[in-house]
């Protein structure tokens, strides 16, 4: 597709084809997609995060959606499960959050999600990508009808976990300038944390600062003698960890212990948990040591909750931070993640750090080449001879991900084992093909 990516559409504001003109053109699309689809109602909630641009967005798509009889309601600033939660609780026929999530503050993006709280699929966002229509139109901004969603939001979230869950714990929080902050610090509070933020409006939304840079953070963890420390990115469905020393946890390594303390209280049905190709396979290991049965789903959280639809699972995730707990709500949510880590400390009576610990990452070597042309691997004899020859030295002690780049001109090469040396070895013979043919 022109403008859906993995999640939604993201460019960079003015400089690409997203504009005033664009989300005109978009909100109109989304209109003829909802009458096509006999949608009931005509309300879509929209929600944004803290980048300039929000609301100039917002304003043109609720025109947009207007030219069809819908109407847009918006929701603020705030996180985009939030957004998700409000859709569901307000009974809105669909949401739309604008954000481009970790990018820089100059991008921005939109996010479509159901009457339910759920992801588009991938035929959905098509049938909507078909319907658009651009056209230079004058344009000015116009205030948008408003509702209150984050109270219901911040109730709903502390009505999961025990009171004073966190009572004397120390805890750093990044919220990226983004959209938790008006979320996560309430919570934490409420919930008997002391709580020291980090980028809470300080600056631009994720400009060194969030998920993508926790180095900020663990310097801070370590510099308070802090519990541990999390990091949202900028419209708050991930979350990034740290320990007490400021060593930043490995995504995998927190879906481990999620899975692992879910299973223990009996919340994890089937035993089943659903991470991405991308997740090591220690964890896999890992997780079936405690007779869990991890399924892996293609990459994107929207991947995770159709995978975890169609085995009938509550949890899973990719090792970025995203985390979709179905039970609790549909889509990821960064907050919900955080709040159900430290709950796995607290009915354990272990640090994060010890549970994380539970999860023995294999060494991995990975890394990405420009390639002229995208030829399919099986068609590229020597590429393909090389692969093969390195699976069967692995055996099941190794695993080995090639594959191209849906956006870019690149070929992905992720190499795994259990000895550190042979995972070298494959992964420097295949590298060396992969240089040479493509």
């Amino acid at each position: 597709m022109k403008y859906f990516g993995t999640d939604g559409i993201r460019s960079t504001f003015e400089k690409t084809f997203l504009n005033e003109n664009f989300s005109f053109a978009l909100g109109e699309a989304l209109g003829k997609f909802m009458k096509e689809k006999n949608i009931q109602g005509n309300k879509v909630l929209i929600g944004r995060d803290t980048r300039p641009s929000g609301k100039i967005l917002l304003s043109s798509f609720n025109q947009g959606l207007k030219e069809n009889g819908f109407y847009g309601i918006s929701a603020g600033v705030l996180p985009t499960p939030a957004l998700a939660f409000g859709v569901m609780e307000k009974k809105m026929s669909m949401g739309v959050m604008i954000t481009a999530s970790h990018n820089p503050a100059k991008d921005n993006g939109f996010k479509f999600f159901s009457a339910e709280g759920k992801k588009l699929s991938n035929s959905e966002e098509e049938s909507i990508e078909k319907k658009i229509y651009i056209k230079k139109r004058k344009l000015q901004v116009i205030e948008t009808e408003s509702i209150e969603i984050i109270d219901s939001y911040i109730k709903y979230i502390l009505g999961l976990f025990p009171a004073n869950m966190l009572k004397q714990k120390k805890i750093v929080i990044d919220l990226s300038n983004g959209a938790t902050q008006q979320t996560t610090p309430i919570v934490l509070r409420e919930l008997g944390a002391e709580i020291h933020t980090i980028n809470l409006n300080s600056g631009e939304i994720n400009e060194k600062a969030g998920s993508e840079h926790p180095k900020i953070m663990s310097q801070k963890v370590k510099e308070l003698n802090a519990d541990f420390g999390f990091a949202h990115d900028g419209d708050g469905d991930r979350v990034i960890f740290c320990n007490s020393n400021g060593k930043v946890i490995p995504g995998d390594k927190i879906l481990g212990l999620l899975a692992i303390n879910e299973d223990k209280h009996n919340r994890l049905p089937q035993k089943g948990f659903v991470a991405t190709v991308h997740s090591n396979s220690g964890l896999d290991a890992s997780l079936k040591k405690k007779g869990i049965n991890l399924h892996r789903a293609d990459v994107g959280d929207r991947k995770v909750a159709e995978m975890m639809r169609e085995k009938c699972l509550n949890l899973g995730g990719e090792s970025s931070g995203h985390v979709v707990a179905s039970q609790y709500l549909p889509t990821g949510d960064g907050l919900l993640t955080a709040l159900m880590v430290t709950r796995a400390s607290y009915e354990s009576k272990q640090s994060i750090h010890s549970l994380s610990n539970q999860i023995i990452l294999w060494p991995s070597v990975e890394g990405s080449f420009l390639v002229k042309q995208k030829i399919p691997i099986k068609d590229c004899e020597e590429l393909h001879s090389i692969f093969q020859k390195a699976k069967v030295s692995l055996g099941e002690h190794g695993r080995i991900l090639l594959r191209y780049s849906g956006t870019e001109p690149k070929i992905r090469l992720l190499v795994e084992a259990v000895d550190s040396e042979k995972a070298n070895n494959a992964y420097q013979a295949i590298a060396e093909i992969i240089e040479k043919t493509l």
